[in-house]
């Protein structure tokens, strides 16, 4: 099929009562509009016209963020004037392109790829005119009523406010997702008028006027939830709840367990791979990553990250940081941009870091913070071991190398640096390098040649070892 497609995105949305376009409020991570651009794709159209207010630049801007605006076309209609006089904008931009058009809302977040398919395929197979979506749903308020005769054949769409009491009682609602021969559609648009309760242009009129020209109307009825649009800040966390549910049900079809969907938000955005087990309260946010055998939770929320195979995170905020294979997170850390964890590190209780990177097996087990620093492999990190990286005006980095022993409530007064396999005492005021293999002590802290980490060499393929050792964890 030579297809269009046609999204109307023009709405003001004022129930919402938002200075934010209607169609950019996001549901599970991704705009409304975003969802939509999302079941369309797979279509592949030969073009897509997005239809907006005076606002397009606000669209525009969002959707390139999302990845969307490859391939779109932009029309403004302003003033609003309907849904019959967005699609005559859009139509005026294709010329004389043939064939025929799909025209779909840009605030139906669950709209499926499936039912468009089936709705195209019905189209082609009827040779319609019109093919529309509908579904039957429990309470139809506010929604165009579909009215069919006693065969069952479709007549016309009527909107709530036009409709009589009669046929208020249809609980088949119009989706307002439409496709038409592009041609016909041209020459009945010529024929719609505003007279209406809205005074608008009603593109719903155009299926009356096929029938009436006994035209083949066809309709494809598909389930409630799919064509449920968001009008109102209540119904946008209707359909947030809905995409939420049906993203996680994707992620157990494919091989994920979550313990308790109704308590998990995975965005629509995130990629968790198989074998990945996800416990209740968890929050997988924005472009995160979380590989396979990765366990996730209880309480745990995710942005923008990646997590590796087999990493754990617990009762932690973890925000723009990347977890090595085997990494541990948590419980109650809180990892700010920037900070890296190698393989088998990590950052245990009441532990906050901000562009910190953790080498292979290095672990700061509790109470501590880690900012602007490079930290080797193998190093133990004392509870209230604080890097004190801002000095009132600038940041300032603190290194620590390989298999260095931190003691407890030690204070490293960036810039400084740790040797290989120093140490510090436990209360050192860190303020100068300390070389390699020694020891620094006291407040400020004085350096002690040859008397660094006495602890036997750590082999990094080790296991964590939970019971700590002596004077760190």
């Amino acid at each position: 099929m030579n297809l269009t497609v046609v999204v109307l995105a023009a709405g003001e949305g004022k129930r919402m009562r938002s200075g934010r376009a209607k169609v950019l409020h996001e549901a599970a991570g991704r705009s409304l509009l975003g969802h939509v651009l999302t079941a369309i794709a797979p279509l592949e159209p030969e073009r897509t016209i997005l239809v907006t207010s005076a606002r397009r630049d606000e669209i525009e801007s969002k959707l390139d963020a999302e990845g969307f605006t490859e391939g779109l076309e932009f029309v403004i209609q302003d003033p609003p004037r309907g849904t019959a006089d967005a699609a005559r904008i859009a139509l005026d931009a294709l010329d004389d392109v043939g064939g025929h058009v799909l025209i779909v809302p840009g605030d139906t977040p669950m709209l499926d790829f499936h039912s468009l398919r089936a709705l195209a395929l019905e189209h082609e197979a009827r040779h319609a005119a019109v093919s529309l979506m509908s579904a039957r749903v429990n309470d139809p308020s506010g929604y165009g009523r579909v009215i069919r005769d006693d065969h069952g054949r479709v007549l016309r769409i009527v909107e709530h406010r036009d409709a009589t009491e009669e046929e208020r009682q249809v609980d088949e609602i119009n989706a307002s997702v439409y496709i038409f021969d592009l041609e016909r559609l041209r020459h009945a648009l010529g024929k719609v008028d505003d007279a209406n309760g809205q005074g608008e242009f009603y593109l719903t009129d155009v299926v009356e006027l096929f029938h009436n020209e006994g035209a083949t109307v066809a309709a494809y009825r598909t389930k409630e939830s799919e064509v449920s649009g968001v009008n109102s800040r209540s119904q946008l966390a209707v359909a947030s709840a809905a995409v939420r549910r049906r993203e996680c049900e994707r992620l157990m079809d494919e091989g994920v367990t979550i313990i308790d969907p109704a308590t998990t938000y995975v965005d629509a955005t995130a990629t968790v791979e198989p074998d990945v087990v996800i416990h209740p309260f968890t929050f997988i946010e924005g472009q995160t990553v979380v590989r396979s055998s990765a366990e996730i939770g209880p309480q745990a929320r995710i942005v923008d990250s990646e997590v590796e195979e087999g990493a754990k995170v617990s009762f932690a905020v973890v925000v723009e940081s990347s977890l090595g294979p085997g990494s541990s997170v948590g419980p109650f850390a809180s990892l700010r941009p920037g900070t890296r964890l190698e393989r088998g590190a990590k950052l245990g209780t009441f532990v906050e870091a901000k562009k910190a990177h953790l080498g292979r097996d290095s672990r700061a087990s509790h109470l501590a913070y880690l900012g602007d620093a490079e930290i080797g492999e193998g190093v133990n990190i004392g509870a209230g071991t604080i890097t004190t990286n801002w000095d009132g005006t600038s940041k300032h980095q603190t290194i620590i190398e390989d298999e260095a022993y931190i003691s407890s409530d030690t204070m490293l007064v960036a810039p400084v640096k740790v040797g290989r396999r120093a140490a510090t005492g436990a209360g050192a005021v860190v303020r100068d390098d300390v070389p390699d293999e020694a020891l620094a002590v006291g407040v400020p802290a004085r350096i002690i040649e040859g008397k660094g980490n006495r602890m036997p060499p750590r082999k990094v393929e080790d296991k964590d070892n939970e019971g700590g050792q002596p004077g760190g964890e």
